[in-house]
């Protein structure tokens, strides 16, 4: 008992040591190039600044390590470890020497270097996202004071060299919207920098962690990462690292939140998402694979019957009767951070906690319920199956009775179990990820979804924030949550703008009617990721990166709102399907998805002279599909939907072709049944016209 109590602390530790260096990336970007007081003089901070290496080489994107030798040519002694610390960072310029990014990754010193004395530290470089020459400029600074350079300390410049990253596997793109272009290797890099492969319990694992960081596999981040993954990765990737948390599963049926490659584990108790993360996982998995793989026994028991566990978890033990809801702690929304403590025990259950029924928890539920129930179905459950569909409408009826809120338009973040007085109407706050998460579930119906989208674009126009991606707006008061990584607003989980749950909600503006403005919003986050040079865990209210580099999370969130939202891709559980909303732009798609052996491909080509949009596609899928194209009406000069509808005809392979309309608020498409075998469908303005 003593050892294993022993082994628990040391595993503790450790997670808290990963969370320390989170937060110490966090805290020193805060404060970047502000200065927050006088530079105390010209001979104090000065740096001799060396290196053996004559020029750096890197991918687009990508890292690349460089050893520098530091010499304190000044009278003060450099620490990393007091206010305003000394780092070490570099300017990004351009060829010419202009500078194109100022800000960068700080690195810390190993130890205190006094006047006189040396040190080697090894600075890591990230590469800008497109190829060519650019030259770095190393030099130290006193973060939120001034760098060495303003007192006339010499800099190091470096050329650096960017070249072309050749990626593997047959699903790309090539898009006339630059900005998706530019997505489609950001995400191709965050699952490159992500990968992990270790020995576990149930045989080698294959999976990717949650970013730098983070070496850890996190259930709840990696649902979000299938799909992206599904597409360029081998199935071992989607599923050896699922049927390793299932192997960690409790007698109760609790899942932990993490595991490692030395077998160690732990769970953010104040969360209340991993079981259902995990049944979302095996959903995607059962799409890819079909039902067999359910019944593979892991641990002596079905991944289904697993799967139950976890859910039968949380309705005996995060479940309030009174209210017919999902229980978890108060957090900001879908956070891990509870009020009440200022260090690590902010993610634990405690004597402390207050106890809450929030939208996303909901979410998350009924739509694992919903999964679990088609996958039940599947192999012949139909009395199980039915029991999870009514605990889903059941859990719909009590969102809808206590959580939303008619004359907003939207979920409230969560109701409070026990009390907890605020000193501000919390009721206002408007829970992006949660509300995001209810559209994309099926929780909220069509009506509700509309205006939580309206909701969320004014929100985003009201509070100053960059982006849809704002998490909570407007966020709690500084000082509400006591833990120095979001004790102020805009900070971490308390404001800051996460693309893990942005990208949710222009899917969700996607599949509900709203694409042109989906479109414009995903745009403006690529914009933002490309200032700042690949995905973060969250951004600044201006849009800065912060927190944990090739961020997973935002990969597999942003990748689903671009190839199932914008280009279109619809697997069901025995369906394959496009509904395309490409609009005006051009797009040529090869989709691949290695763990079911499945390809489709398409050009999409609309033709301004002649007023007429050519889509050819083929796929190896043999069944019968539905195509969606939304109709541009712009593009084809109708000045009103009812009168442009009168206007078009489809052919295909250059015959006229049956078709149907479908309106979905500000969206019409023209639906046309077809096989997915080589065709060409051609969307004009009739002879008659």
């Amino acid at each position: 008992m003593i050892e294993a109590v022993a082994k628990n602390e040391r595993r503790k530790k450790a997670f808290r040591l990963i969370c320390f260096l989170v937060s110490w990336q966090l805290w020193t970007g805060c404060s970047s190039e502000r200065k927050t007081k006088e530079w105390t003089g010209a001979d104090d901070y000065a740096a001799n600044i060396k290196s053996s290496i004559p020029e750096l080489r890197a991918f687009e994107g990508g890292t690349t390590e460089v050893d520098l030798r530091l010499k304190n040519s000044g009278k003060k002694e450099w620490s990393s470890q007091t206010q305003n610390p000394c780092l070490v960072s570099y300017h990004l310029l351009d060829e010419a020497g202009e500078v194109l990014k100022f800000g960068n990754a700080r690195t810390v010193l190993p130890h205190i270097v006094r006047p006189g004395k040396e040190v080697s530290v090894e600075v890591r470089v990230k590469a800008p996202l497109n190829r060519g020459t650019y030259r770095l400029e190393f030099d130290l600074l006193r973060e939120g004071l001034a760098w060495f350079k303003d007192s006339g300390s010499p800099t190091l410049v470096i050329p650096l060299k960017v070249v072309e990253k050749s990626w593997i596997g047959e699903t790309k793109f090539e898009s006339s919207v630059p900005e998706f272009m530019d997505l489609q290797k950001l995400i191709r890099l965050t699952l490159e920098n992500d990968v992990v492969e270790f020995q576990g319990r149930t045989g080698r694992i294959h999976g990717f962690t949650a970013g730098a960081g983070y070496p850890q596999v996190w259930l709840r981040d990696a649902a979000t990462i299938i799909p992206a993954s599904r597409f360029f990765y081998p199935d071992a990737y989607l599923v050896s690292w699922l049927e390793e948390h299932l192997a960690f599963q409790k007698p109760d049926g609790g899942l932990e939140d993490w595991i490692d490659a030395k077998g160690r584990s732990d769970k953010n108790t104040v969360e209340t998402d991993q079981e259902a993360s995990a049944v979302h996982s095996a959903y995607q998995v059962f799409l890819l694979k079909g039902k067999g793989w359910l019944e593979k026994k892991v641990g002596g028991e079905a991944v289904i019957g697993r799967l139950e566990k976890a859910i039968e978890f949380l309705f005996q033990n995060r479940f309030d009767r009174e209210h017919g809801l999902i229980t978890g702690a108060h957090t900001a929304d879908w956070g891990d951070v509870d009020p009440e403590d200022a260090d690590q025990k902010a993610i634990y259950v405690d004597e402390k906690t207050r106890w809450t029924a929030d939208i996303y928890d909901q979410s998350m539920c009924y739509e694992s319920c919903r999964e679990l129930s088609a996958m039940l179905s599947s192999l012949g459950a139909r009395e199980k199956a039915d029991l999870w569909l009514r605990k889903a409408a059941s859990l719909r009826e009590a969102a809808d009775r206590f959580l939303w809120q008619e004359d907003k338009g939207f979920y409230r973040v969560h109701m409070h179990l026990d009390a907890f007085p605020h000193e501000f109407d919390e009721d206002t706050i408007f829970a992006m990820g949660g509300n995001a998460q209810a559209i994309i579930s099926g929780l909220s119906d069509p009506g509700k979804a509309g205006r939580i989208i309206q909701a969320a674009l004014e929100r985003r126009d009201q509070f100053p924030i960059s982006s849809i991606s704002g998490s909570l707006l407007p966020p709690y008061p500084a000082g509400f949550f006591k833990h120095p990584a979001m004790d102020e607003p805009y900070e971490y989980q308390n404001g800051g703008q996460w693309d893990w749950f942005g990208g949710r909600l222009v899917l969700a503006m996607f599949e509900n009617g709203f694409s042109l403005q989906a479109r414009e919003e995903l745009i403006e986050i690529v914009r933002k990721n490309i200032r700042n040079g690949g995905l973060f865990e969250w951004d600044t209210k201006d849009g800065a990166g912060r927190g944990s580099d090739y961020y997973a999370g935002s990969a597999g969130s942003l990748a689903r709102a671009l190839f199932e939202g914008y280009f279109g891709f619809k697997l069901g559980e025995k369906s394959l399907g496009l509904e395309l909303k490409l609009g005006a732009d051009e797009g040529r798609v090869r989709l691949h998805l290695p763990a079911a052996g499945l390809s489709l491909s398409y050009e999409y080509r609309p033709v301004r002279p002649e007023s007429k949009i050519i889509l050819a596609y083929e796929s190896d899928y043999s069944g019968p599909a539905e195509v969606r194209v939304l109709v541009p009406w712009a593009f084809f000069g109708a000045d009103d939907r009812e009168t442009g509808k009168k206007m078009l005809e489809v052919r295909r392979d250059g015959t006229a072709f049956p078709f149907r309309w479908l309106g979905r608020n500000q969206d019409d498409f023209i639906v046309v049944e077809t096989d997915l075998r080589k065709h060409s469908l051609e969307i004009r303005l009739g002879d008659t016209h």
